[in-house]
């Protein structure tokens, strides 16, 4: 305090005098700057740059990369080297997912704290500092159990917590309403860069210095650069820091923005008493059985054919790269067209990709599937986490993913240990894959069937106490179709 009276006794003080206050300070016992002093300030130095919702969407982006470079795309390059030095089959390798389902109970009550002010922030910092350090002790395992608990509990644990289905796409939804595709489209980049950059670079250390070194790298990843970006830029809605969703100006009182008045926001109770919630569940589901066992198991898939390590990294980089040029296209679509038609189209063209990888009996085969299933398959992320806000609102969106996201992961968690069983049968994918590809094709039909939920009469009679005329649930449901 006195060395900035000093510095500037008149300007300084005064542009600041809100963020530097005394009485506080006495107050808290800190003659300094404060936790929202700084909070403050970098919210108006990232705001004189570019709209802070886009800070948030490059959270996301990081810890999307990560979470899936290391529990998607870059676990497939560990299977090999560590199922031979354990003396495991690739079933009890495949076994670790079901470990990760240890935090599913306690997922709706991190749901619920994403809907605080500071939840989004403490549950990635102190999940990505938790899930450094599960990486780290990974590198120090000898048998499988231990890898079993670190691994699949721990660093599970504070993977789903720091991020994966829940913390990022939900925070980006509270952040965007107009733009939430695009913003939802950058966000989810951070998926399939996880396959273009982590795991290649996975891969690469696996080939030189061996798995255990692998996983120091990734682990010093998330200390360095993940839970330092979330403690400082991490937010929960605009509103939190004075601002609007997609960084419009402040509303005067005669007027409602027209994209945030027709969006109403359904909670949990009234979002579980509709039959589009189970749709979107069931849609999940699929896309999670199918997605997880493929990016589990293509890098051993494609070595079985016969090519060897290094081919099979650039497949899955070149699905990864096609997955990340997909996404914005995906997201746009997803604010001009109605989501259910969009998710349809998206998870059908992913079934139908997914059928090349079994028939394919030669490289240039294997190309086309990771350039076309990486432009089908890498839209899903983006449209389901807009579907889900576009649904039922973004105010209450944490409490309703935190509830629905683990009868889907339970699914999930299973498909790659059924992948691991079918190989060590017949010692091939062929039937695994042919039947995720099925399952793809059947989560397009139930989108076709997954209508906007209609508007709860209580939530209509409440806007109209507030003074709000609610639309019917046609011009709602035309809302959905402009989203």
């Amino acid at each position: 305090m006195l060395l900035t009276r000093r510095l500037c006794p008149h300007k300084l003080a005064c542009e600041y005098e809100h963020f530097f206050n005394p009485a506080y300070a006495s107050r808290s016992g800190f003659h300094g700057m404060t936790p929202s002093t700084l909070d403050r300030l970098t919210e108006r130095f990232v705001s004189r740059l570019f709209f802070y919702g886009w800070a948030i969407v490059s959270i996301t982006f990081a810890t999307a990369m990560i979470t899936a470079g290391i529990g998607g795309y870059g676990l497939s390059f560990f299977i090999i080297p560590m199922s031979e030095e354990f003396g495991i089959s690739r079933t009890e390798f495949s076994a670790i997912s079901a470990f990760r389902l240890a935090l599913l109970p306690f997922m709706p009550m991190l749901g619920f704290l994403v809907d605080k002010k500071h939840g989004p922030r403490l549950l990635i910092t102190i999940g990505s500092i938790i899930a450094g350090v599960a990486l780290l002790l990974t590198s120090r395992v000898s048998n499988i159990w231990q890898f079993y608990i670190i691994y699949g509990v721990v660093f599970g644990m504070a993977m789903n917590s720091m991020g994966g289905m829940l913390v990022g796409p939900a925070v980006i939804s509270k952040w965007f309403i107009r733009l939430r595709g695009r913003a939802m489209a950058v966000g989810t980049m951070g998926i399939s860069a996880g396959g273009f950059v982590i795991a290649p670079l996975a891969g690469w250390i696996i080939g030189q210095y061996g798995w255990r070194a692998g996983w120091v790298v990734l682990g010093l990843i998330l200390l360095v650069i993940v839970a330092p970006m979330a403690a400082l830029l991490m937010r929960r809605n605009p509103e939190d820091a004075g601002m609007q969703p997609d960084g419009d100006p402040a509303p005067v009182d005669s007027q409602y923005d027209a994209a945030t008045k027709s969006e109403y926001s359904f909670t949990l109770k009234q979002a579980l008493r509709t039959r589009s919630l189970w749709l979107m569940i069931g849609i999940q589901s699929v896309m999670l059985v199918s997605l997880s066992p493929v990016l589990f198991h293509q890098v051993a898939y494609v070595q079985d054919k016969g090519f060897d390590l290094g081919i099979a990294t650039t497949l899955a980089t070149t699905l990864a790269f096609f997955a990340i040029v997909a996404k914005l296209p995906w997201g746009y679509l997803s604010e001009r067209v109605h989501v259910r038609w969009v998710m349809a189209v998206c998870f059908t063209t992913s079934g139908m990709s997914l059928f090349i990888i079994v028939l394919a009996d030669n490289l240039w085969m294997l190309y086309v599937y990771a350039a076309l299933h990486g432009l089908t398959m890498g839209g899903v992320p983006t449209v389901m986490n807009v579907a889900w806000a576009v649904y039922f609102g973004r105010r209450h969106i944490g409490a309703i993913r935190g509830v629905v996201t683990p009868v889907g992961s339970i699914a999930g968690a299973f498909s790659p240990i059924y992948a691991g069983w079918a190989w060590s049968t017949d010692t091939n994918y062929d039937m695994p894959f042919t039947m995720f590809a099925v399952l793809w094709i059947i989560g397009g039909v139930l989108a076709l069937v997954a209508a906007t939920p209609k508007i709860p009469r209580e939530l209509a009679v409440g806007l109209e106490r507030q003074g709000s005329d609610p639309p019917s649930n046609a011009q709602h449901s035309a809302h959905c179709f402009r989203r």
